[in-house]
């Protein structure tokens, strides 16, 4: 099946192939990770690997009714298979049903072992994955409840042009994990030293553009912007430290190239679904402290201190030079003074 089509099927779109083939590569991170989830479900339950890309397909379509709630999972799956519900094997029907909801949500849904990501699996239990947004259950919804639009806090904190992904690693020592889990977006792990940053910006373009969407457009337009405050582009290329990252992983490369905010649109204000993130995630960046030389050098965030340090080790540097030097002519002069008594003598 060429890409194309399984992009379609997934989105319900009418997408050309000349627009798939541009982007991203043919989405070569997409279905790379595509490619991991079904390797994934298939160390959950064998049987996931005699299934076809259609039977996926049409899992996923069956996904798109609101009235399939979890509970009716035998029977999605025995329609898809075309066997009795007496014959689908639980754990089989449990798997596919995962898989399927995880790429068409872009969200890690359900329990796969093997997956040595930083991602933290969402449990659906009950209730139907598809809710359209626009409904007034959606905020209530599986989906929904991932992506709360009302603040825990009311915080507010300066988000500079100088606040990026890249600074972040040098100076305040918070390294950076991709992740292909939309609900980990902006997530601190590890006692808050790893953030997680959503990278599938090719596919939530889809998901906006998709008349079946599982998000607000609101909430794929704030992501967006998030993922350009932290990875803006430079003259509409991909910046240097972003192109290093590439060089590390497979990275959608649209993550590079969103549009770059202006002054106005960085202001904390502007973002609802993320704002808790983004605040948390300032707080930690303000209060850590340099840890090495170099996290020294570059820590400008309050520019009087680090002027005073660095010219206190100027000043130190320059004083220990120059006594040096006074010590060294001292041992010369002394040497010179010994050495002509002993010739007079």
């Amino acid at each position: 099946m060429s890409r194309c089509r399984f992009l379609k099927s997934v989105y319900n779109l009418n997408l050309g192939l000349e627009e798939v083939q541009q982007t991203d590569g043919g989405f070569e991170s997409y279905f790379a990770q595509y490619s991991n989830l079904c390797n994934l479900a298939v160390l959950r339950n064998r049987q996931i690997g005699l299934l076809t890309h259609g039977q996926l397909l049409e899992t996923i379509s069956q996904l798109r009714n609101p009235a399939w709630p979890r509970e009716t999972t035998h029977i999605i799956v025995a329609l898809v298979i075309k066997e009795s519900q007496t014959n689908v094997d639980k754990e089989f029907a449990e798997t596919l049903i995962d898989l399927a909801a995880s790429v068409w949500s872009s969200i890690a849904i359900g329990k796969f072992p093997g997956d040595i990501s930083y991602d933290e699996p969402i449990e659906w239990r009950q209730g139907a994955l598809f809710t359209r947004p626009s409904d007034p259950e959606f905020s209530g919804s599986l989906i929904g409840k991932q992506f709360p639009d009302h603040l825990a806090t009311n915080e507010v904190v300066k988000l500079p042009q100088s606040f990026t992904a890249a600074y972040l690693e040098k100076v305040g020592g918070i390294q950076i994990r991709w992740t292909n889990n939309l609900a980990d977006h902006l997530r601190l792990r590890d006692d808050d030293t790893k953030l997680m940053l959503f990278h599938q910006v090719s596919a939530l373009r889809l998901h906006k553009a998709s008349p079946d969407s599982l998000f607000p457009p609101t909430l794929v337009d704030e992501t967006l912007r998030t993922i350009s405050l932290l990875v803006p582009p430079v003259l509409g290329a991909c910046n240097p430290w972003f192109q290093s990252e590439q060089q590390k992983q497979r990275i959608d490369e649209q993550a590079g190239l969103c549009d770059r905010l202006n002054s106005s649109e960085r202001q904390i204000d502007r973002f609802v679904f993320w704002r808790d993130r983004l605040v948390l995630l300032k707080r930690t960046f303000d209060e850590a402290e340099p840890r090495t030389l170099s996290q020294l050098w570059w820590d400008d965030r309050r520019k009087s201190q680090w002027f005073t340090f660095w010219v206190a080790v100027l000043v130190f540097i320059v004083t220990v030079f120059f006594g040096v030097i006074q010590s060294v002519a001292s041992i010369v002069q002394a040497w010179a003074s010994v050495k002509s008594m002993k010739a007079n003598g």
